[in-house]
């Protein structure tokens, strides 16, 4: 074999031996042996490092401590307010007890001036009969507990109750309760007066202003009988039976022989003048 067809086979050897032995690309092996063999950027690179090091550090230390500073004051803060709420409950509980004590000296005092003639009398039934009507004195009595609450959520399924029944489901409810003849009701032990409303309020249901749960317990006075038999042709009823086997809401009609419901909120009245009538003229007396 001729010296000539060796050379190619020699070239593709060293060709193959540099690739396998440098790995670095001549102009940066060039450019480092001008720089004396180290990368001239290494340590400049690694003390910006070091100082961003700190830096992040540094705030992540800041926002701790600001964290661990607020979080006493938060504590305190939530702390007080729900001290406040105890005790703007034991007081409304305390004003509660002076006006029942103060209602019972009125009652007796009336029924000392009323109560020697058959006027008085009858005065003192009538005054009794309003104070029902508008939910001033406790009541007690047989009638009808109404149940309702939304459809129970699955266990497996992990998800949410899904809320069916709204405040406009429960005023129709409270509206067919009124047409059948009920002399009071209550609803979450909250008794209803001419003035107080069921409404809405994000996810929380507002009986005259006060927040009520689930389930939702209407305590009817009335006569059992009579309330159930005319409650089943009502819209209110059809309502949430359908409810019930569509969704699946719990809505439970039982009698009950012994109802005891509280005295209602004392509601604030308004007072309206009549306008004077104008003077007839000659063409309205003809």
């Amino acid at each position: 074999m001729s010296e000539r067809s060796r050379r190619p086979a020699d070239l593709a050897d060293s060709l193959l031996r540099r690739v396998l032995s440098d790995h670095l690309d001549p102009g940066y092996q060039q450019a480092a042996t001008r720089r004396g063999g180290a990368p001239a950027r290494g340590r400049a690179q690694l003390g910006w490092l070091l100082v961003g090091g700190l830096l992040v550090g540094g705030l992540f230390g800041v926002a701790g401590t600001n964290a661990a500073a607020r979080a006493p004051g938060a504590e305190q803060a939530t702390q007080g307010l729900v001290t406040e709420v105890i005790q703007a409950r034991e007081r409304t509980d305390e004003l509660g007890l002076r006006a029942v004590e103060r209602d019972g000296e009125v009652d007796r005092v009336r029924g000392a001036a009323l109560g020697g003639d058959a006027g008085g009398r009858q005065t003192l039934r009538d005054v009794a009969r309003l104070e029902r009507a508008v939910a001033t004195v406790p009541v007690t009595g047989p009638g009808l507990r109404v149940t309702v609450a939304d459809p129970p959520s699955s266990p497996d399924s992990g998800l949410r109750r899904e809320q069916t029944v709204l405040d406009r489901d429960l005023q129709v409810l409270l509206n067919a309760l009124w047409s059948v003849g009920a002399e009071a009701i209550a609803v979450g032990e909250v008794r209803m007066h001419p003035l107080a409303t069921v409404r809405q309020a994000g996810g929380a249901m507002l009986v005259d202003n006060r927040p009520v749960g689930q389930p939702y317990v209407f305590e009817v006075i009335g006569d059992p009988a009579q309330l159930q038999t005319r409650l089943v042709q009502t819209d209110g009823y059809g309502r949430f039976n359908a409810f019930a086997q569509i969704y699946g809401t719990e809505f439970d009609v039982e009698p009950d022989e012994q109802l005891t419901l509280p005295a209602g909120g004392t509601a604030r009245l308004r007072m309206a003048e009549p306008l004077p009538s104008p003077p007839p003229t000659t063409e309205g007396n003809r």
